[in-house]
């Protein structure tokens, strides 16, 4: 058939051959253009707290991120709720470990700075539910957190406005609370004393001591009380309590405090929980990983990034708006 041909057709034929031959090697191999490689960021988590299950929105937030922004992002919780220790540890074991930046809730933000400053953590920080470094950190730390000062204002506030006269208000409070936990419990304070005229009462409540807890407190009382809990594991830890002790409304006119968990919002919604301070931590999740590839990338982070809490009640649960927040759809 070749013989039959002419140079033109031959010409031609050998031509397409060939363009076939290139489109190939095109398509399937990177022999002759090198597909450019996705740069993926190796980015560590590290709470506060030794379980996630008050960051299960802020998981989701994070994992959206991790796809968008092509991150590979490590979640880590501690062995014991508040250690310093082991988080600093685990801080210098992921800085070994190859990540290129981290985000901590830091159980003691002074702490973690001074590892800085002293330059053995040398990656770059994103602080969560807590502000930001210190002097000369802002190329290196950024923060994406709450004003727990102010949303501890307004529940106290909203605590003292609902109380009844006489009722005394109490705070549970202990060693191991997180930065947010006591900026959050000084803002209680504050707004108890602004409508009250007088102090709320610091009550040391120890974690996993429930079962006798609130009965120590309530020894000799002939008044009811209303309770706030700064830190979401406490709030769970006094909501199941309350419901499983008899008569307890007869000596508890409220329990407040914040947290964003299920579990948290099922209490609400029992009436369990009178009052709660929630966040928008699918956002926060997101913005944090968003803020440590930027400060790996070299770039330059916003420093702080505070985002909106709100206070809701029983009835809030059914609000569009809060439901969004509160049950982020992945």
């Amino acid at each position: 058939m070749m013989k039959n041909m002419t140079g033109k057709e031959k010409f031609f034929w050998i031509s397409y051959g060939m363009a076939l031959v290139v489109l190939f090697l095109l398509s399937s191999t990177d022999l002759i253009i090198k597909e450019e490689k996705v740069k993926i960021h190796p980015i560590s988590v590290i709470v506060e707290a030794d379980s996630d299950d008050n960051y299960v929105n802020f998981k989701k937030g994070m994992d959206l991120a991790a796809v968008e922004l092509n991150a590979d992002v490590s979640f880590i919780t501690l062995y014991e709720q508040g250690n310093r220790r082991q988080q600093e540890e685990l801080i210098l074991r992921e800085q070994l470990d190859g990540s290129r930046a981290l985000i901590v809730a830091p159980v003691n933000r002074e702490a973690v700075i001074q590892m800085q400053e002293q330059n053995s953590l040398y990656l770059p920080l994103v602080f969560i539910n807590s502000e930001a470094g210190g002097e000369g950190e802002e190329e290196r730390a950024a923060a994406v957190t709450f004003d727990f000062f102010s949303m501890g204002k307004r529940l106290g506030k909203e605590m003292a406005s609902e109380s009844l006269p006489g009722e005394k208000i109490y705070i549970l409070e202990n060693e191991a609370m997180s930065a947010a936990g006591r900026k959050f419990a000084e803002g209680i304070r504050s707004g108890v004393a602004e409508v009250l005229g007088s102090p709320a009462i610091s009550y040391a409540w120890q974690p996993g001591g429930k079962s006798t807890a609130l009965e120590k407190m309530t020894e000799g009382w002939t008044q009811r009380v209303i309770i706030a809990a700064p830190e979401p594991e406490n709030l769970m830890e006094a909501a199941q309590l309350l419901q499983e002790t008899e008569n307890a409304g007869e000596w508890v006119g409220g329990l407040y405090g914040r947290g964003s968990s299920v579990p948290i919002l099922n209490y609400l919604d029992k009436g369990i929980i009178s009052g709660l301070c929630v966040t928008d931590d699918f956002s926060a999740g997101y913005l944090s990983v968003k803020a440590a590839i930027e400060l790996a990338e070299g770039k330059a982070a916003r420093e702080e990034t505070y985002l909106e809490s709100y206070y809701i009640r029983r009835g809030d649960l059914r609000d569009e708006k809060f439901e969004k927040i509160l049950y982020p759809v992945e």
